[in-house]
């Protein structure tokens, strides 16, 4: 075999393989909602195919602020942040800048995902977004316009298939970026094999969830 066959071949062993119809699930924990003075101080990433499956472990980070940022924070979010233990991650990382955190996301994502064929994905993953033209705004730029918001659709489910939505798993609600992310697909997973179908059709499973959440009770 030639030096170029042999080289070839190595190339090609070791490219990563990138996802059909790929969804960048992105999750961010920030001092508040206000866009204009809030930050960002956590964030994590996943990647799934077509089919929900992950294509590899998560990118996560905290973003560094001083203590004098999270001393603003409100009583909500100091409580959580707190007993998560991310305010400490926040404060003892100072080596985890904006800039940085950025441009490790972004190499994280065009692994996998070529410009513009990557969507959005979570949960209200609409705020998230803001926030990310704000402080991440080469991430944005990389991914497609349009976006997958599970909870969207979860409100359609609510109002075009009430007692299907209300046997719907229960979240944990830890607010750590990486189990909200976590929750998001396993979501996104139980509508797609759940809901899409009329209540009807879906009377089966609505009574095996229901007698499932009456006995754990």
């Amino acid at each position: 075999m030639s030096a170029q066959r042999l080289i070839k071949n190595l190339v090609n062993s070791t490219r990563v393989m990138k996802p059909s119809k790929p969804l960048v699930w992105i999750d961010c924990e920030m001092t508040g909602l206000n866009i204009n003075t809030d930050h960002i101080i956590e964030v994590c990433c996943l990647i799934t195919d077509g089919d929900l499956n992950v294509v590899d472990d998560c990118y996560e980070s905290t973003v560094y602020y001083d203590e004098s940022v999270l001393q603003k924070m409100d009583a909500w979010c100091t409580k959580t942040h707190t007993e998560s233990g991310l305010w400490n991650k926040v404060i003892s990382n100072p080596d985890r800048t904006v800039s940085k955190v950025q441009d490790e996301l972004l190499a994280f994502i065009t692994k996998y995902v070529d410009i513009h064929k990557g969507l959005l994905a979570g949960n209200s993953v609409h705020m998230d977004k803001f926030f990310m033209m704000k402080e991440f705004p080469k991430v944005i730029d990389h991914l497609h316009y349009r976006l997958v918001d599970v909870s969207s659709l979860s409100e359609v489910g609510k109002r075009h298939n009430p007692k299907l939505m209300s046997v719907q798993p229960r979240k944990k609600k830890d607010h750590t970026a990486k189990s909200d992310i976590l929750e998001s697909i396993e979501q996104l997973r139980w509508l797609r094999e759940t809901y899409l179908k009329s209540e009807e059709e879906s009377r089966d499973t609505i009574d095996k969830l229901s007698r499932a959440r009456s006995n754990s009770s």
